[in-house]
């Protein structure tokens, strides 16, 4: 089965989603999904479903209609919520990471409501301590009220970087 990279906004969480690729390759077949503004450089939009809108496409597209894993950073996991909204079948295991809890607003906070009925037994998250984004405590509050049975791990980090590919090979071999 297919895993694939939803990774954060910026052009800097290229490096991260394709080194976790390279990690992950020899285990599992992975794709990253490259965000359009990557390429053309085009970053002016309006807010994040503006952003999403534009990109569902081109992410289902990828997707093919298969049934995948997803790891997702950051403003990935909003995107994610989305493909749920859309097609919440074609999600077999989802580890979130880095939900920038600190970068959305109500509107988005809203769709995580998707994962009230996602399997808790292929749900995992991820979040840093003291990430600048989103902390751990905050995280855990918000998730909680969503799905108390969610699986959150804190990591010791003060930053939104997610270097575990450890935790992401172990949850989706297992």
């Amino acid at each position: 089965m297919k895993t694939l990279i939803f990774p954060g906004f910026s052009i800097k969480n290229k490096d991260w989603a394709y080194e976790m690729k390279i990690i992950l390759e020899p285990k599992f077949q992975v794709e990253v999904v490259e965000w359009e503004h990557w390429s053309t450089g085009n970053t002016d939009f309006a807010n994040w479903n503006e952003w999403i809108e534009k990109e569902i496409p081109r992410v289902l597209n990828q997707i093919q209609g298969e049934k995948v894993n997803i790891l997702a950073k950051s403003i990935g996991t909003l995107m994610t919520m989305n493909i749920l909204k859309v097609n919440p079948n074609i999600i077999n295991k989802l580890f979130i990471c880095g939900i920038p809890l600190h970068d959305i607003d109500k509107t988005d906070k809203l769709k995580y409501k998707f994962l009230i009925n996602f399997p808790k037994d292929r749900l995992i998250c991820i979040q840093n301590k003291n990430d600048n984004h989103g902390a751990y405590e905050e995280v855990k509050i918000f998730l909680n009220e969503i799905n108390p049975e969610i699986k959150i791990i804190t990591k010791p980090r003060d930053d939104h970087d997610y270097p575990y590919p450890e935790d992401f090979i172990n949850f989706l071999a297992d």
